[in-house]
C-alpha cells in the first residue's frame, strides 16, 4: 500500500494503484464539557504540517480555542508489507473550559465511486457478519442502523473489515498494538452516567454508513457506542463513551494499521482474518491444570451430584435426569427441571455418563444413563407425531414447553410471580409472551440433538451387547417425523406443535425471511446420515442430502446462519450466533463422510471457518479488581455468543472441537486445526478444579459466560434481586445450566474417536507435513 498526504487530505492506494479510502479531515476531536446532556462538540480542522522523511510521513496540527485549550495531534505514517501504521499521539499543552476529549479517525471507503453502506460486507466476529441483515432491508437487523461502532473488547481480534463484491477488495483497520489496559470508571454519585472522563486503553471502531458521502471506516479513543450499544440497557440505546481528561499536561497514544488485500471471495476475506492474526500472533490460551481425564471424572462428578430420579410412588412417569441449574458459586439448585436439546443437553450427558460408566466400570452411572434415556423415549417421546417434549418439570409432575432461557419462569411461575421473577421483561416481551404461554410444542434444534444423542446411545448399548427396544421406536418414530415434514426445499421450520405441524407465529419470534424460517434446518442433518448407517436406508441419506443443498446454498454461502441460541432479549427473537453455524458444519461433515461428495467437503470447510472465526484471539485486558482477572482468566480461545451480545464469551464451543480438527485434517489447513486447539484449552480454563476452584461450589461445575466487555449493566432486568448477576466486565454471568458439562465431556470422546488421543501436538504432527 501507499500513502499520499497533504494538510487536507491522506489518500490510501493499494498494491494495483486503486484509491480504497481517504481521510478528508485527518484531524477531528469530540469535546466533552461534563454533562449528560447535549454536551458533546465536534471540532475539525486540517494538518497544518506534513514531513516526508526516510521513514514515512509525519504530519501534525495544533487545536486552539477556548473550549479545547491548546492541543497537539501527531500523526506518524509508515509503510510495510502488512501496510500503513498510523501512529496517533496526542498532547494537551493547556487546558480550555471543556472537561474531556476523545480523537477521531474517519476514512471513506472506495472514493472514486459511490458507495454506501449497503455496497459493501462487514466482517468483524463476533460483532457483525456481512451486515447483520436477514432482512435485507440494507440496514443492521438488531438496531436498524448503518452505523455500527463497537468497542475493541467486543471483537473477538480487534479488527474491522470492509469488503467490495465489486472490486474483491477488502480493507481492514486495526489496533497495533492492542489495547493494554481497562478499568472499570467512575460514573458519577449515582454509578449511572453514560458519558465519563476515563483513562483506558480501549477505543472503538466500526463503520458509518449514515449521512452524506461514502460510507466510511471510523475508529475513536477512547471508546464511543452510541447508536448500537448493549452496553448500558438492552431496549433502550443511550450514548456511551469516555473521555481522555483534558488536563494540562496529559498525553495519549493509540495505533491503527491500515491495509487492503484482494480476494476471490466474501469467504476467503473473512478467514484471511481470522488465519493472519494465528500465523503473525500465534496467540497461546491457558495450559489445562489437570489432563483431559481428571476434568472429565470432576464434570461428571459435579453433574452426577444434581441427578434426580422419582419412583413410580413418588411420580407415576418415573422422570429422571439432570437438574443442574444452579448459580456455581452457590451451588444451590434452582429449579428441579429436566430440560432436553440446548441449555439441557440431558441425553448427550446420559450418553456421557454411560460411556465412561463402562470405561470405569462405574454400574451406578450405567444405571442413571439408562434411567435418563427410558424417562426420554418413554414419557418425553410423543408417539402419536414422533417429536419430543423440551422439559418436564419434576416439582410439578408435568412437561412443559420451553420457548426462550429467559421466559424459563413460564414453566414454573403464575401471575404476580411471574411479573415479580422476569421484572422488565416481562413488559418488554410482554405480546410475544402471551402467545408463547399458550404454545405447546418443541424446537426442532432441542429435538435434533437429544434424538442424535439417544441414536448413539443405542448404538453405544448395542456394542455391549444391550438393546433398548424403546429407544429404537422413539429414535424410528422421529426420523419418520423429519421425513414427512421436510418441505420441497429441502427445510424444515424452526418448531412444532404436538401435532407435527409448524410453528410460524409471533413472527418477531419465529421468523420473517426464509433465512430465519428455516434458520434450524442444519440440525437435522446428522442424525439423518447416521440414520442412513445404521439402517442402510437411502429415504435418510436423500433427506439428509436435500437438507444440505439447502443448508449449503442459504445459510453457509450467503453467510446467513442464524437462530441457534434460543434466549433472545434483543429487537427479534432469533439472533446471529456460533451455534447457528456450527450444525450446518456438522451436517455438512457427516454427509461428506457418508458420501465422500467434494461439494460438501466444501460446505464443510466454509462453515468451519465460520465457526472458528467465534474464537477469541487476543486476551482481553480487564479491570484489575474484577473477579476474572483475579482467577487469572485468559479470553485467548474462549468462544463468542452471539452478535448482539457481543463482549460475551462462553465454553459452548468445546461441542465442535473435534470436528473443526477433521475438517482442518481433511483439507489440510493448519490455522483451521489451531482454533480447534484454541477452543480445547480456552473453553476449559474455567472449570473448578483444586489447583484454581473460581469460587464455585463444586469441583467440575463451570460458569455459562463471561463479559470481557460491557454488558446491560444499568438494565433493570438485570438489577435487583433476579438472580442474574451484574453484568460487569470481569464478571461471569452466575449461571451453570447442564449443557456446559455436556459438551465438556462430548468434546473428550469425539478427540478420542476420531484421533485416539486429544494431545493436539500428537494429532498436528501425524497428520500435518
Amino acid at each position: 500500500m501507499r500513502i499520499k498526504i497533504n494538510e487536507k487530505r491522506t489518500e490510501i492506494r493499494d498494491s494495483e494503484e486503486m484509491v480504497v479510502g481517504t481521510i478528508t479531515n485527518p484531524v477531528i476531536f469530540e469535546l466533552w464539557d461534563g454533562s449528560q446532556e447535549n454536551s458533546v462538540i465536534r471540532s475539525e480542522t486540517s494538518y497544518q504540517e506534513v514531513l516526508y522523511g526516510t521513514d514515512g510521513v509525519t504530519a501534525s496540527a495544533v487545536l486552539e480555542n477556548e473550549a479545547a485549550g491548546r492541543i497537539v495531534l501527531t500523526d506518524q505514517y509508515s509503510e510495510d508489507n502488512r501496510g500503513i501504521l498510523l501512529e496517533r499521539t496526542v498532547k494537551i499543552l493547556k487546558a480550555g473550559g471543556k472537561k474531556g476529549i476523545r480523537l477521531l479517525l474517519e476514512m471513506d471507503l472506495f472514493p472514486e465511486e459511490e458507495t454506501g453502506f449497503g455496497g459493501l460486507r462487514y466482517f468483524a466476529p463476533p460483532a457483525i457478519f456481512d451486515k447483520n441483515d436477514l432482512d435485507e432491508d440494507g440496514y443492521e437487523d438488531y438496531f436498524h442502523t448503518q452505523k455500527t461502532i463497537f468497542r475493541d473488547d467486543r471483537f473477538n481480534y480487534p479488527a474491522f473489515m470492509a469488503f467490495s463484491e465489486k472490486h474483491k477488495k477488502a480493507v481492514r483497520l486495526e489496533r497495533a498494538p492492542l489495547p493494554a489496559y481497562d478499568s472499570n470508571p467512575d460514573r458519577g454519585s449515582q454509578g449511572r452516567d453514560a458519558l465519563f472522563l476515563q483513562k483506558t486503553d480501549i477505543g472503538s471502531m466500526g463503520v458509518d454508513g449514515e449521512g452524506e458521502g461514502n460510507v466510511k471506516l471510523a475508529a475513536c479513543y477512547p471508546f464511543y457506542e452510541g447508536d448500537a450499544t448493549i452496553g448500558l440497557y438492552i431496549v433502550k440505546t443511550v450514548p456511551f463513551g469516555a473521555f481522555w481528561p483534558l488536563e494540562e499536561g496529559e498525553s495519549f497514544h493509540v495505533s491503527y494499521r491500515l491495509s487492503s488485500c484482494s480476494h476471490k471471495d466474501f469467504h476467503e476475506a473473512c478467514w484471511y482474518n481470522v488465519k493472519s492474526v494465528i500465523d503473525r500472533e500465534k496467540p497461546e490460551p491457558k495450559a489445562l491444570l489437570e489432563s483431559p481425564e481428571e476434568i472429565v471424572r470432576y464434570r461428571l462428578e459435579a453433574l452426577d451430584k444434581y441427578y434426580v430420579e422419582k419412583t413410580y410412588a413418588e411420580d407415576e412417569n418415573e422422570p429422571a435426569g439432570y437438574v443442574l441449574n444452579c448459580h456455581p458459586q452457590e451451588g444451590r439448585q434452582l429449579e428441579n427441571i429436566i430440560q432436553y436439546g440446548f441449555t439441557g443437553q440431558n441425553i448427550l450427558n446420559a450418553c456421557n455418563v454411560l460411556r465412561y460408566g463402562y470405561q470405569t466400570e462405574n454400574q451406578e452411572y450405567i444405571r442413571k444413563a439408562r434411567k435418563v434415556a427410558d424417562f426420554f423415549a418413554d414419557k418425553i417421546h410423543i408417539r402419536e407425531s414422533g417429536l419430543f417434549y423440551n422439559l418436564y418439570n419434576i416439582d410439578m409432575k408435568k412437561v412443559n414447553f420451553w420457548w426462550t432461557g429467559l421466559l424459563l419462569p413460564l414453566a414454573y411461575a403464575q401471575g404476580e410471580e411471574l411479573e415479580e421473577l422476569m421484572g422488565p421483561l416481562y413488559d418488554y416481551r410482554r405480546e410475544v409472551i402471551d402467545t408463547l404461554v399458550n404454545l405447546k410444542g418443541a424446537y426442532l434444534r432441542c429435538m435434533n440433538e437429544d434424538v442424535t444423542a439417544l441414536l448413539r446411545l443405542y448404538r453405544l448399548e448395542k456394542e455391549h451387547g444391550v438393546l433398548h427396544e424403546n429407544w429404537l421406536e422413539a429414535i424410528q418414530n422421529y426420523g419418520e417425523f423429519l421425513l414427512t415434514a421436510q418441505e420441497e426445499d429441502g427445510g424444515w421450520y424452526r418448531a412444532y406443535d404436538l401435532q407435527g405441524n409448524p410453528i410460524t407465529q409471533p413472527e418477531l419470534w419465529f421468523g420473517k425471511s426464509i433465512y430465519e424460517k428455516r434458520s434450524s434446518t442444519g440440525t437435522s442433518i446428522s442424525f439423518l446420515v447416521e440414520m442412513y448407517q445404521m439402517t442402510g436406508e437411502e429415504k435418510y441419506l436423500s433427506a439428509a442430502e436435500k437438507a444440505g443443498a439447502f443448508v449449503k446454498e442459504y445459510i453457509i454461502d450467503k453467510v446467513r446462519f442464524n437462530g441457534g441460541v434460543h434466549d433472545s432479549i434483543y429487537a427479534k427473537g432469533q439472533l446471529i450466533d456460533n451455534e447457528s453455524i456450527l450444525y450446518p458444519m456438522f451436517g455438512m461433515l457427516s454427509l461428506y463422510e457418508a458420501t465422500k461428495k467434494e461439494v460438501y467437503l466444501e460446505g464443510a470447510v466454509r462453515a468451519a471457518h465460520y465457526t472458528a472465526s467465534w474464537v477469541c484471539l487476543w486476551d482481553v485486558p480487564l479491570p484489575e479488581d474484577s473477579t476474572l482477572r483475579k482467577y487469572g482468566f485468559n479470553s485467548i480461545g474462549m468462544g463468542a455468543c452471539d452478535t448482539c451480545g457481543c463482549g460475551y464469551v462462553h465454553p459452548f464451543q468445546l461441542m465442535c472441537v473435534a470436528e473443526i480438527a477433521q475438517i482442518a485434517v481433511y483439507a489440510q489447513d493448519p490455522e483451521l486445526f489451531e482454533t480447534a486447539r484454541l477452543y480445547w484449552l480456552g473453553c476449559s480454563q474455567t472449570v473448578a478444579l483444586p489447583e484454581n476452584d473460581w469460587g464455585y461450589a463444586e469441583y467440575g461445575l463451570q460458569e455459562e459466560g463471561y463479559l470481557v466487555s460491557w454488558w446491560a449493566v444499568d438494565d433493570p432486568m438485570f438489577s435487583g434481586d433476579k438472580g442474574f448477576g451484574h453484568r460487569w466486565k470481569g464478571e461471569g454471568n452466575k449461571t451453570c445450566f447442564p449443557w456446559i458439562n455436556a459438551v465438556g465431556v462430548k468434546a473428550y470422546w469425539a478427540l478420542l474417536d476420531r484421533f485416539g488421543t486429544t494431545d493436539f501436538e500428537q494429532i498436528r504432527n501425524k497428520h500435518f507435513s
